[in-house]
């Protein structure tokens, strides 16, 4: 063999070598493993929907190379630590409560006002015509909302108190720990809230310290403080979003394909653990009034009243002007609520 043909022999391999290593197929067989942390424990309802909808999902949108690592039941800490973790690579992603949703995503505590939504259709219909604007929100801090789900319509316990008048609230010690916006909306309503952190809300309650909460029915199973709550209000005071949230960098690391596919497993399988989650949240309700909690309820004036007080912390904390923005109270703009408010007041009107 003359020294030209050797040497395009050489060429040759090379080239295939090249072509094989940079081929898509080749980038196809990486494994990516994405470490998420959540304070739900691995045996509550949702915890046990994510693995058996969206582990499967996923490993079927990509070829199995595409994996969850958990850490349950707040061993990382609470919604703060993992900001923190994602900031400096420690994790990639978190499986947020509403609270952290609005400390990871500011923008996103228009979802969690006072009395905006009155229903799950209202909810589903906003996440269809709006999850693009979410999208937006969650890329503009830095992170790509994996799953909007739901931590429920949050419900109004008290050992104490039937929290069905202005001087309920005014006599309640109740827990804040969701942040200013449940703050705000306490102080509103004339109560003077009691800020605790995230692991003190059951002792803070089961000491003393505190008599009254804002929570979703299954947290107040979960944290077995149905044995000590006598009253409930179920009026849906808010809406309470579960987002996973991952690092935006870390996403885009991935395939341009495994991201599209990961996005249809968010519109198609995401429906289903929504479904199933919202049958357990109503299942922990109905169990706890079967085991003797006492519903309240509200003369409708005294709602409609609440309600007009609320709505004005709306516009409190929309930002009208890009200078606004990121202000000290200010979280989303007025352009997003207005567009927000349109699409409810469509909804609404086709539904009567």
């Amino acid at each position: 063999m003359s020294v030209l043909k050797k040497f395009l022999t050489v060429v040759l391999v090379i080239f295939i070598c090249i072509g094989f290593v940079y081929s898509p197929s080749a980038f196809a067989k990486k494994k990516y493993t994405i470490k998420i942390a959540t304070l739900a424990p691995k045996s509550v309802g949702w915890a046990k929907n994510i693995r058996a909808i969206m582990h499967p999902a996923i490993k079927r949108a990509t070829d199995g190379n595409v994996k969850l690592k958990w850490y349950w039941g707040g061993v990382l800490g609470d919604d703060r630590d993992y900001i923190q973790k994602m900031k400096i690579g420690q994790i990639d992603g978190a499986a947020f409560s509403g609270q952290g949703v609005v400390l990871a995503c500011p923008p996103m505590a228009i979802l969690e006002l006072p009395f905006m939504f009155e229903n799950w259709d209202e909810i589903d219909f906003i996440r269809d015509k709006m999850l693009d604007t979410f999208d937006k929100m969650a890329e503009e801090n830095g992170y790509k909302l994996v799953m909007w789900a739901d931590q429920d319509f949050d419900q109004i316990y008290s050992i104490k108190y039937k929290m069905a008048t202005y001087d309920d609230f005014k006599k309640a010690r109740v827990i804040t720990w969701y942040g200013p916006l449940e703050q705000k909306v306490l102080e509103t309503l004339g109560s003077s809230p009691v800020p605790v952190g995230v692991p003190e809300i059951v002792s803070s309650m089961r000491q003393g310290i505190a008599d009254t909460c804002i929570a979703p029915s299954i947290a107040v199973v979960g944290f077995q403080m149905y044995t000590i709550i006598k009253y409930v209000n179920p009026i849906n005071i808010r809406y309470s979003p579960a987002a996973s949230l991952c690092r935006l960098e870390f996403w885009n690391s991935m395939p341009a394909e495994y991201r599209k596919n990961l996005d249809s497993v968010r519109q198609n399988e995401l429906k289903e653990l929504i479904k199933r989650c919202r049958e357990d949240s109503e299942r922990a309700y109905n169990a706890m009034i079967k085991y003797g909690m006492q519903e309240t309820k509200m003369d409708p004036a005294v709602v409609a009243d609440m309600k007009a007080k609320c709505k004005e912390i709306w516009y409190d904390m929309a930002y009208k002007t890009e200078s606004e923005k990121g202000t000290a109270g200010k979280y989303y703009s007025k352009k997003t609520l207005d567009e927000l408010i349109h699409y409810l007041e469509e909804f609404r009107a086709k539904r009567k």
